[in-house]
C-alpha cells in the first residue's frame, strides 16, 4: 500500500538501503525526469551519479549527510538526461530506520524545477541588465517627475558633470540646461506629459563644473499610472558634444567643397540612380543657359534631350551597367562645342566633371596645322636638320639628314635611335661626334666644318654644321641639342675659284705694271728720237729696227697676259679638312 501510494506521488521518490546499496523503491516518475526507466537505474546502481551534469558534481559530494541525523537537506542542481538535455532538479534527502531490519535508508524526493530555474536565470540576467543599464558608461538615465524636478540619475551622468547626488536629486531640470536652452526642454516635457508612452526628443546644451559645454541628446517617454495619469517622465541621453563637432567639420568640409565646386571652370553635375539632378555648379548653368532650380529634380533625358543617341548617354551608360569610371572626349552638335568628359559611378547614381575644350582642341588643330607646315618646309630643303636628348637618343630628324645617313653609312635611323651609332664608321668619328654634342650640351652654341666623303666616289663633300642647345621652358635646363648641316661644296669651289681669279688678276696687273711697262716704255723713248723732218736720216732705219723688237716684247708679253686670264690652270686648292663624318 505504501509502494502504491509514493508511486501515486507527483514528485520522484526514490529509497536506497546503506547496508545492502540495494534501491528499496524508484518512483516510475523518475523517467519524467531522467528519461531512464526504473530498471536502468536497477541494473546501474550508480547510474545516478553518472548523470549528475559534471559542472554540479563537487556541489552534490558536499552535500553528504551523516547517517545518525534524521533532518533533511536541499540542493538544487543540473543532470544531464538520456537524450542529453540538461534539467535543474531540486533534491530533499534525509535519513530513515527500518524498523524491520534495523537498516539506515537515504529517502530522496526529487522535482524537476528547470523551469522555475530558467525563470529565476531570465529574471537575474534582466535584473544584472537594468543594473548594468543604469550604470552604463555610455548612457544618462533619468527620472522627473511632472514638475520637472529630478527624482533619479545614474553615476554616469553625474560623473561626466561632476555632481554629487544632492546637487540633481530634488532639483528643477533647469540645473542640467544652460539657460538658453530651458524653454526648449520644458517644450519638450510639456510634450511627454501630453504624449504618455510617445518617445520625444531633446537636445540641449550643459555646462560642467570644468565650464565646457556639453550637448546632451535624450529619448524622453512620459510613464503613465492605470488611470492614464502621468507619474513620471524617463529620459536616456547621450553626450553627443563630440558627434556635433564632427557634424560641424563635416559642415565646413561640405562647405569647402561646394565652394570648390562653384569655383571651378568644370561643370559639374549628379544624378541618382533614376537619373534625376541632384546637384550641378554655376559652370553647368552657364554652359546649358539654365537655371538649377529649372535642372535640380529633372530627369537629364527630359531636360537635354539632345544628348540621347550620342556619346554622352553611351558613356553614362557604360557607367552605370559596368559600375567603372569613363572618360571620354565627345563633340556635341546642337553647341558646336567640344567637350572632355569624366564619369564617376556609385551605388546612388553618377558624378560627373564636364570640361568645354573647344579652344583647346581649335588650339590643338592649329598646331597641328602649323607642325604639318613646318614639317613640310623642313622636309622640303635639302638642308640636314636633327635633334638628340641628352642621353645622345634621336628625337627629331628630317627626310634630308635621314637619307643623307641611310646614304653613307647603310643604316636607316629612326627616332629613339643612338645618335653616336650613326655618325661615323670609326670609333675617332663617333668619339669626335660624342665630344661635339657634349660642347652644346654644356651651353655652347657654335658652328664648325665638316668633311664627308662619298662612299661610293670618295669624293668629298663639305658641310656647315651648327650645334645649338635646347632648354627646358624658361629655367635654364638643357635637355638636349639642336644640330642643323647645310651642303658647303659648290659655294666653296666658288669662293676657290674666286681666290684663283683675284690671284690671276693679280698677275695680270704684276705683268701690265712691270713686264708691259718696259718695252711700251722703250717704243715712246724710240718714237720720240725718230727724225721726223728726214725720213730719210739713216738713223731712222736703226730706230724702226728696235722698235720691231720692242713690239714683239710686247706681242709676247700680251699672249702672257691672255695666258694667265683665259687658260685652266691646276685644281683649285681644297678647304681645310674635318675627319668628321656626317
Amino acid at each position: 500500500m505504501l509502494n502504491d501510494l509514493l508511486t501515486a506521488l507527483n514528485d520522484c521518490v526514490w529509497a536506497v538501503d546503506v547496508n545492502t546499496q540495494k534501491y528499496l523503491f524508484i518512483s516510475p516518475s523518475v523517467h519524467d525526469i531522467t528519461e531512464y526507466a526504473v530498471e536502468d537505474f536497477n541494473q546501474n546502481k550508480k547510474l545516478w551519479d553518472e548523470i549528475v551534469d559534471p559542472r554540479d558534481i563537487d556541489i552534490v559530494a558536499a552535500a553528504k549527510i551523516k547517517p545518525d541525523t534524521s533532518d533533511w537537506i536541499s540542493l538544487t542542481y543540473r543532470v544531464i538526461t538520456k537524450s542529453g538535455k540538461i534539467k535543474w532538479i531540486k533534491q530533499k534527502r534525509r535519513f530513515l530506520a527500518d524498523e524491520q531490519t534495523g537498516h539506515q535508508v537515504l529517502l530522496s524526493v526529487i522535482n524537476d524545477v528547470s523551469d522555475q530555474q530558467q525563470a529565476d536565470f531570465k529574471m537575474n540576467h534582466r535584473e544584472q541588465f537594468l543594473n548594468s543599464l543604469i550604470d552604463s558608461q555610455t548612457n544618462f538615465l533619468i527620472r522627473i517627475d511632472v514638475d520637472c524636478v529630478f527624482t533619479f540619475a545614474n553615476k554616469w551622468f553625474l560623473k561626466t558633470f561632476g555632481h554629487k547626488k544632492s546637487d540633481i536629486i530634488g532639483k528643477h531640470f533647469s540645473v542640467a540646461a544652460i539657460p538658453e536652452d530651458n524653454e526648449k526642454c520644458e517644450q519638450a516635457f510639456k510634450s511627454c506629459i501630453k504624449n504618455p508612452g510617445k518617445v520625444v526628443n531633446l537636445k540641449h546644451r550643459k555646462l560642467n563644473r570644468d565650464g565646457n559645454t556639453h550637448w546632451i541628446k535624450w529619448e524622453l517617454i512620459a510613464i503613465a499610472d492605470q488611470n492614464g495619469q502621468v507619474t513620471e517622465i524617463q529620459g536616456v541621453g547621450q553626450d553627443v558634444t563630440q558627434n556635433i563637432e564632427i557634424e560641424k567639420e563635416i559642415k565646413k568640409a561640405s562647405d569647402r567643397l561646394n565652394s570648390f565646386i562653384e569655383s571651378i571652370t568644370d561643370s559639374f553635375f549628379i544624378v541618382d540612380s533614376d537619373w534625376k539632378f541632384v546637384k550641378v555648379n554655376s559652370a553647368f548653368e552657364k554652359v546649358t543657359q539654365k537655371s538649377r532650380q529649372e535642372i535640380v529634380g529633372s530627369v537629364i533625358f527630359d531636360i537635354f534631350p539632345r544628348i540621347n543617341a550620342t556619346g554622352f548617354e553611351k558613356a553614362y551608360q557604360r557607367a552605370i551597367s559596368q559600375q567603372e569610371s569613363v572618360q571620354f572626349i565627345e563633340h556635341f552638335e546642337p553647341l558646336n562645342k567640344w567637350f572632355n568628359a569624366t564619369v564617376y559611378p556609385s551605388a546612388e547614381g553618377l558624378t560627373v566633371f564636364v570640361r568645354d575644350i573647344t579652344d583647346e582642341k581649335h588650339t590643338q588643330e592649329e598646331i597641328v596645322w602649323t607642325k604639318n607646315n613646318l614639317e613640310a618646309l623642313i622636309n622640303n630643303t635639302e638642308d640636314m636638320t636633327w635633334s638628340i636628348d641628352r642621353e645622345g637618343k634621336y628625337v627629331y630628324m628630317n627626310t634630308a639628314y635621314r637619307n643623307r645617313i641611310t646614304y653613307t653609312i647603310g643604316v636607316v635611323p629612326k627616332e629613339g635611335d643612338d645618335a653616336y651609332r650613326h655618325s661615323g664608321h670609326t670609333a675617332q668619328v663617333n668619339d669626335e661626334w660624342q665630344s661635339y654634342y657634349r660642347r652644346a650640351l654644356l651651353g655652347e652654341r657654335y658652328v664648325t666644318r665638316h668633311e664627308s666623303p662619298d662612299p661610293k666616289t670618295t669624293e668629298p663633300s663639305y658641310f656647315e654644321v651648327s650645334f645649338n642647345p635646347i632648354y627646358k621652358n624658361t629655367k635654364g635646363e638643357i635637355i638636349g641639342v639642336g644640330c642643323f648641316a647645310r651642303d658647303i661644296t659648290e659655294r666653296l669651289k666658288n669662293e676657290q675659284a674666286l681666290i684663283e681669279q683675284n690671284e690671276r688678276l693679280k698677275n695680270i696687273a704684276s705683268l701690265s705694271s712691270h713686264e708691259l711697262r718696259r718695252p711700251v716704255a722703250s717704243m715712246l723713248g724710240l718714237i720720240d728720237i725718230i727724225d721726223r723732218k728726214n725720213f730719210s736720216n739713216p738713223d731712222n732705219e736703226q730706230i724702226i729696227d728696235h722698235l720691231f723688237t720692242v713690239s714683239q716684247e710686247i706681242d709676247e708679253v700680251i699672249h702672257l697676259i691672255v695666258n694667265n686670264t683665259f687658260l685652266d690652270i691646276a685644281r683649285p686648292s681644297e678647304p681645310r679638312s674635318f675627319k668628321a663624318v656626317l
